[in-house]
């Protein structure tokens, strides 16, 4: 018997026993018993081992156990769906205004788009014209006049002049 052959029945036998102690304890025993069956398989024949071997490495090559973890993730996720509609059902009003706003965030973000683009055609209006103004302006402009400088009072001594004297 080759090394190979004599790993395969051990892995047979390890899946048996724990196949018949699950079956004892009551707990399913559908998964080991199965590991059990495919390892006296991959024992007895090379072909079945070969195909076991080959879904083994692509499972475990990248993609296949990229695909499993996100099922996994997706599993432990779907557990908590009961707990979220249970705080639903039960009136906790915070969490249904988390979920309330969450949606109308979303639903804005998908709205603001639009609404940008309007923004910005009007502005662009606007800034246009504005650019128009100064030469509207500058054809409407008056000559400056020259400021006229007046002399200041004279100052006779007899009238009070508003300010104080200094003692």
């Amino acid at each position: 018997m080759k090394r190979i052959v004599a790993v395969w029945f051990a892995l047979a036998g390890l899946g048996g026993c724990w196949s018949l102690m699950a079956l004892g304890a009551g707990e399913g025993a559908f998964l080991p018993g199965l590991l059990a069956v495919v390892a006296l398989g991959c024992a007895v024949d090379a072909g079945v081992r070969d195909r076991v071997m080959a879904g083994v490495l692509w499972a475990f090559s990248g993609s296949g156990l990229r695909a499993v973890v996100i099922v996994i993730g997706a599993a432990f996720l779907w557990q908590l769906v009961g707990v979220e509609l249970a705080l639903l059902m039960a009136g906790d009003v915070l969490a249904y205004v988390e979920v309330v706003a969450a949606v109308s965030l979303i639903a804005a973000r998908t709205r603001l788009g639009p609404v940008r683009a309007a923004l910005a055609v009007r502005v662009r209006r606007m800034a246009a014209k504005v650019r128009r103004w100064p030469a509207v302006l500058a054809r409407s402009a008056r000559a400056a006049r020259p400021v006229r400088r007046r002399p200041p009072p004279a100052d006779d001594g007899d009238g009070w002049s508003g300010d104080w004297a200094p003692a």
